[in-house]
């Protein structure tokens, strides 16, 4: 099947609607960039695959300039069944359209795309992922776009080339296979795995845990029931007639285990209450002789309180003669300091005099005896010094140590009178307390009641001696119940036990069987992989030297001149490495890419991209388009390239895009039509306007004159 024409409109550089023929063996595109050269070699693309992939999820295809913002192309195709007419159309939103027309048959939307697939690709008929397998197909190995000549070799890793040339020969259903047995393998051993921790171990846990049960279980012989009951009955008796039937409510004879377990709850709950009232009888009994003690006539409160007062009254006195005598002693020290100070008056004015004596007084001017004068006044100088020495009584030093002795001992008597207040009071409220205990107990205080708390001390031990007896005969009697009880749990557990088993049993088989289930899928998984494994090898033995062949053509390294295709499984997956080797130095490498340049990767690249072109079995679709190979390739490979296609022309419709114009003229030399029929187109791209670009078509044709001569 190969192209015939093609509509295009609103699509990435076509504004308008263009129809372009592509009915000829070899087309040629020349054209500067950016006049529309891919765009046209991307509607091709688009309109089989729904999607560009080099663009990923980024922008739309639909032109800036489209007149209804849609993007609509038409393609139609030649083959042995006849025409073959897909359009594609969308709104780059949601409202996508594909329709398929194969003679009288049309088909739309996802009916379309499957029979497109089917068509193409008719191993993948109704396949599930048969349309991205188509894409990968076409991108891998129809339309080598100018921005992805390595990607089959730098971005695709061994496990996807695989993958792909497994899709391409037909192996992808084997992998498709083994890849569902895979995913339900996992599913079933998760299955298993949860069956096991949800299902067989909880039964697995209950069986040991019944038969320890059963284990622990008494074997102590059977005990009948009616001698229960009776052993029941009669106790239950004697507890009524010692404790009244207000103490057990409704219950009758404990015949049961939880009434039984009642009954000596009640029993043990009078007990603890018995020995409570018991203890608080003797601890009264303790206290009774304090209400035969009276307190004494000479009450000591009322004799403390009389010498406390005594005592304040010569306290009060002592400060009192303190005071008087602090006066006394202030009046005598005032009298002192005003007669020394008359005394120093006196001494200074002497000394003055004594400094300007004559024979007449410097006063009055009389006469005078001078030495009686001088020595009048030495007289009243020695007086001043004389004053400050005169002592007096001094009585304070006694009178304060009289009154600390009184303050001391009346300290001792509050003290003793504090205390014995106090115990006093706690005297009286022990006994009003005692005293209402024993009221509460039904018992006049004033009454003998030590002769009644011994009487009621001795009918509490007599109650509580026949309650042991009767807890006593309860708990043999639990026994017994407990025995009864071990004899029926001991054969619904042997019931139970043979419930788990079986379904234990079942629950083994099963999983048994899943692991059978998973070792033989296991098996068969390995076989699906030897077997695609051994597909994919046997295709790449195919591929191999026609990949060898194109590499030798274009001969883009002087040294690493063979190159290396090898299918291999890895960790269950199938891997596909290409790489070259020097076979002179018996040197190789898997991968090329650090050992050529950069415009030699291209030529590896584009040499195994040719060679899964020609080499597809599949693929209905006989073309081979290369996008401005000029740019990823020296011009010395170029040439290898030219002659590569030239071989190409016999198996492969070509279209091949350039900028460049001695690559088209050499194009056209190389890939000329030599025999009837065969035709060549070069459509040579001008300009570009917003209503897309202007373009001419030139044919050419053999002529008659022409004589084909083997290359």
């Amino acid at each position: 099947m190969r192209l015939r024409s093609i509509t295009i409109e609103g699509f990435r550089a076509f504004g308008r609607q263009a129809t372009i023929d592509l009915d000829a063996d070899v087309i040629l595109l020349q054209g500067p960039n950016g006049v529309g050269k891919t765009s046209l070699l991307d509607a091709i693309l688009w309109v089989l695959a729904g999607t560009i992939a080099r663009f990923g999820d980024r922008g739309t295809p639909i032109s800036t300039y489209a007149r209804e913002g849609r993007a609509r192309v038409e393609l139609i195709m030649s083959g042995d069944d006849g025409d073959v007419v897909l359009t594609r159309a969308t709104d780059g939103k949601s409202d996508d359209f594909v329709r398929l027309r194969i003679g009288e048959k049309e088909y739309e939307q996802a009916a379309a795309t499957q029979q497109l697939c089917n068509l193409l690709l008719p191993h993948l008929k109704d396949r599930v992922g048969a349309r991205d397998a188509l894409n990968r197909v076409l991108t891998r190995g129809v339309y080598l776009q100018q921005d992805l000549v390595r990607q089959f070799i730098d971005d695709d890793s061994a496990a996807d080339r695989f993958a792909l040339v497994s899709e391409v020969i037909g192996a992808g259903a084997v992998l498709e296979l083994q890849a569902a047995l895979e995913k339900s393998r996992r599913s079933w051993a998760a299955s298993t795995t949860a069956f096991r921790k949800d299902e067989l171990d909880p039964l697995t846990v209950r069986v040991a845990q019944i038969d320890e049960h059963l284990a622990r279980l008494s074997d102590g012989g059977t005990v009948a029931s009616d001698d229960a009951r009776q052993a029941s009955t009669t106790l239950f008796q004697h507890a009524v007639a010692l404790l009244g039937e207000t103490q057990f409510g409704p219950d009758a004879a404990p015949t049961t285990p939880a009434r039984l377990d009642r009954f000596l709850k009640t029993l043990d709950a009078e007990r603890s209450r018995l020995e409570r009232d018991l203890a608080t009888t003797r601890n009264l009994l303790e206290q009774t002789p304090e209400l035969s003690s009276t307190v004494a006539l000479d009450n000591p409160v009322d004799k403390l309180r009389k010498d406390e007062s005594e005592l304040v009254a010569q306290l009060s006195a002592a400060d009192d003669a303190i005071r008087l005598e602090n006066a006394r002693l202030a009046a005598e020290r005032q009298a002192q300091v005003d007669a020394a100070d008359r005394a120093q008056r006196a001494a200074t004015m002497a000394k003055l005099a004594l400094q300007d004596l004559g024979n007449h007084c410097p006063v009055c001017q009389q006469t005078h005896d001078v030495s009686h004068t001088i020595a009048h006044l030495q007289t009243l100088i020695e007086a001043a010094s004389d004053v400050g020495q005169s002592t007096t009584t001094n009585r304070l030093g006694p009178l304060t140590e009289e009154r600390a002795k009184i303050q001391a001992l009346l300290s001792l008597i509050r003290e003793d009178l504090r205390r014995t207040e106090n115990d006093l009071r706690e005297r009286t409220a022990r006994r009003s307390i005692l005293t209402a205990r024993l009221l509460d107990l039904g018992i006049d205080g004033s009454s003998d009641a030590g002769t009644a708390l011994r009487e009621r001390d001795d009918a509490i031990e007599a109650m509580l001696g026949t309650l042991a007896k009767l807890l006593a005969d309860g708990e043999r009697l639990s026994l017994q119940v407990l025995r009864l009880g071990e004899q029926r749990q001991r054969d619904e557990l042997a019931a139970e036990r043979a419930q788990v088993a079986e379904r234990l049993e079942l629950a083994k088989r099963r999983i048994a069987g899943e692991e059978a289930t998973h070792v033989l899928s296991g098996r068969i998984i390995d076989g699906l992989r030897d077997a695609s494994l051994a597909v994919t090898a046997q295709q790449i033995t195919q591929i191999a030297p026609l990949f060898q062949r194109i590499y030798s053509r274009i001969d883009p390294h002087p040294t690493f001149r063979v190159t290396e295709i090898v299918a291999g499984m890895e960790r269950g997956r199938g891997k596909l490495e290409v790489g070259i080797s020097d076979p002179d130095a018996f040197a190789s490498a898997r991968d090329a890419g650090p050992l050529l340049s950069s415009s030699q990767m291209n030529s590896f690249a584009l040499s195994l991209f040719l060679a899964m072109n020609l080499a597809l079995p599949s693929l209905r679709l006989g073309v081979t388009v290369l996008d401005d190979p000029l740019q990823s390739l020296d011009n010395i490979n170029l040439l290898g390239l030219v002659d590569i296609l030239r071989r190409f022309r016999a198996h492969r419709q070509i279209i091949v895009s350039t900028h460049e114009e001695r690559l088209v003229g050499l194009l056209q030399r190389k890939l000329r039509p030599v025999l009837p029929g065969e035709r060549m187109v070069t459509m040579v791209f001008e300009s570009w306007s917003r209503e897309g670009p202007a373009m001419r078509t030139v044919e050419f044709a053999p002529t008659k004159e022409e004589k084909v001569i083997a290359a």
